[in-house]
């Protein structure tokens, strides 16, 4: 078996935190619109794909809905 080595981010958490401000934004324009129409599916796609990144990227599907992070 051949041993690959982990590439990528050495601590995620500190960039997945400073997206976390951008994330709380798009969620408030979602609001803005009605709920099910184009304009809010777009911004829930952004909102899921950042959900989906953190998940992957640090295997913490959970992480922007964590009580423990900084606001």
């Amino acid at each position: 078996m051949v041993h690959r080595s982990k590439q990528g981010l050495i601590f995620p958490e500190e960039p997945f935190d400073k997206l976390r401000p951008y994330r709380e934004e798009l969620l408030a324009m979602s609001q803005t619109y009605r709920a099910g129409g184009p304009e809010y599916m777009a911004l829930s796609r952004a909102v899921i794909a950042l959900d989906e990144a953190a998940g992957v990227v640090m295997s913490k599907p959970g992480f922007f809905f964590s009580p423990w992070h900084k606001t």
